[in-house]
């Protein structure tokens, strides 16, 4: 065994001990059932663009979805083939059937902070002369039809913090090391500045849906 797993697992080990209680331990499998197979970020992607108002916002959300998952769950498990924790060290404590998959990187991390982390940066304040201001931010919704910006930063805070309380119900309920979670967490970050900075390039050069319709110059 190589001395960076033997740290990881010792760090997991005692990340268990430190958290465990027995009131704690369902409130952590409720919330990394948030995170299972993606039903809870999918399904909130599909109301965001099912909503007039959210559409765009949606869309980004969901693409940043989809590029985490095929760069976590197709790509890097795949590729990385790490084992379970429990595996290696028999005083991990599993709460959990065991998932089929590999551990590296977390899953329910990754996937979690993907479109998470797309809504926060789509939605935060431009930096202006005076501070910072919503009026800067680009249209959520839909032929120029958004929600308030400042509303859905605050959810989008409330999603990356769920996003990293997911990544420690993995630790607490031993599926992952702390590694696994940490980069899971920083995969998504990246996929979705990667995604969105793609998805603003392609809207310079031909224009969002917002600009489209209330630039006459534009619509010729």
């Amino acid at each position: 065994m190589d001395s960076f797993t033997q740290f990881d697992g010792n760090l997991l080990i005692g990340i268990q001990h430190a958290l465990n209680a027995d009131w704690l331990t369902p409130i952590m499998k409720v919330i990394t059932l948030l995170g299972e197979g993606g039903i809870f970020w999918i399904t909130l992607c599909l109301v965001m663009i099912l909503y007039r108002k959210t559409r765009r916002l949606g869309i980004i959300c969901a693409v940043s979805l989809l590029f985490t998952f095929i760069a976590c769950n197709l790509i890097l498990k795949p590729a990385v083939d790490r084992i379970r924790p429990w595996v290696t060290f028999q005083m991990v404590d599993v709460m959990l059937p065991p998932p089929g998959d590999a551990s590296f990187p977390s899953g329910h991390s990754a996937n979690a902070m993907g479109p998470a982390w797309a809504m926060f940066l789509a939605t935060r304040p431009v930096r202006t002369s005076d501070g910072r201001s919503y009026d800067g931010v680009k249209c959520l919704g839909w032929k120029g039809d958004g929600l308030s910006p400042c509303v859905m930063h605050r959810l989008s805070m409330a999603l990356v913090v769920l996003g990293v309380l997911i990544g420690v119900s993995r630790l607490y309920l031993g599926m992952h090391y702390p590694s696994d979670v940490v980069c899971g967490l920083l995969l998504g970050m990246i996929v979705a500045a990667a995604v969105y900075r793609i998805i603003l390039r392609i809207e310079e050069k031909h224009g969002t849906i917002d600009s489209r319709t209330r630039d006459p110059e534009k619509r010729k």
